[in-house]
């Protein structure tokens, strides 16, 4: 996915993560909530049966459901992901 194709969002109003999704149907669609020194906040919206690639990051990731159930892996174990139970992907050489 491109920066280009990334959605920004303004700094200056409070807004409820669940406002700022916006779904299309066969897309995953971001949005960059925040982009500093130390890291990167980006907000997905994922088509079901749309998903990621595997891959490693320099900073560890957070996983948040808002809304549905995601299936995840870390480091090639799968976990079941709900809304308001984070998780946590280690950045230190594992793939998620």
């Amino acid at each position: 996915m491109s920066e280009k194709d990334q959605v920004s969002t303004r700094t200056d109003e409070v807004k409820q993560l669940v406002d700022l999704l916006q779904y299309q149907d066969g897309s995953i669609v971001s949005r960059v909530l925040l982009k500093n020194q130390g890291g990167t906040v980006t907000l997905f919206a994922f088509d079901q049966g749309e998903g990621l690639s595997e891959h490693t990051a320099p900073f560890d990731a957070l996983v948040v459901v808002i809304d549905g159930d995601a299936d995840i892996e870390i480091a090639g174990e799968s976990f079941k992901v709900r809304p308001e139970r984070p998780s946590r992907c280690p950045r230190i050489g594992l793939m998620h």
